[in-house]
């Protein structure tokens, strides 16, 4: 692992990795803080996008990672396997820190940084992070993890809409296994924040609360109908 500064790209506060089952709004809680004012990778695509959001350079290790460990490069689908994935990263762990090339993750992360604030408040989003974050960190050791949760209900599970991915953890999933994207090992409660994403979308306060651990201004929740409205969601 290359540990050296990234030269030329902003100073960096530290990362804030996003994560949780997928299905459960990690895409909208990405949405939601990019347009607050966090910045999730030059190669995340549009703001505005209606879902997805993930910085490619980050999930392509992601892939990896879960390629190495049980051979699956998606976010695990049964206890099973996630359990076995748990198991191999600890063994693999060293090696799999390794791998990571920061000082290329990180220019590829930024981009065309010439326009950035000097510190930005930055992170990335991806349902895999949830199996990854003991492995990231390593990578980065004053990472900071916003755990996206919701209330899963049965009238949910035939929603249309949203990715393949999360459609059919809404249907098939198992309530051990979304447990288990809620409580990533090696992370310290301490370093964690868990947002409920129905909160998330109906109370300006709760909203706040998560701008404030995010070192986000709080000016979104000042005015919280308008903000919604320009980020398309609906509630």
């Amino acid at each position: 692992m290359t540990s050296g500064p990234c030269h030329n790209k902003p100073s960096m506060n530290s990362p804030i990795l996003l994560c949780g089952c997928p299905g459960s709004g990690t895409s909208l809680v990405a949405k939601m803080l990019r347009h607050a004012g966090l910045f999730t990778g030059a190669d995340s695509g549009p703001a505005d996008a209606r879902k997805y959001h993930e910085s490619q350079c980050f999930m392509k290790y992601n892939i990896q990672f879960l390629t190495d460990t049980i051979n699956f490069s998606h976010a695990p689908k049964s206890v099973l396997q996630f359990q076995s994935h748990n198991a191999n990263m600890r063994l693999q762990l060293e090696s799999l820190t390794k791998m990571v090339d920061r000082n290329q993750l990180l220019s590829e992360y930024w981009g065309d940084s010439e326009n950035m604030p000097n510190s930005p408040i930055w992170g990335w989003k991806d349902p895999r992070n949830s199996a990854t974050a003991l492995i990231w960190k390593q990578v980065f050791p004053e990472l900071r993890v916003i755990i996206i949760s919701r209330n899963w209900r049965w009238r949910d599970r035939w929603k249309f809409g949203g990715s393949d991915s999360g459609n059919w953890y809404r249907k098939q999933s198992t309530a051990e296994l979304r447990e288990m994207y809620q409580h990533p090992i090696g992370i310290e409660p301490e370093s964690q924040l868990r947002i409920d994403v129905d909160q998330l979308m109906t109370a300006a306060d709760y909203f706040g609360h998560v701008l404030k651990w995010c070192n986000l201004s709080p000016e979104p929740m000042n005015q919280f109908d308008d903000f919604l409205t320009k980020v398309g969601v609906e509630r």
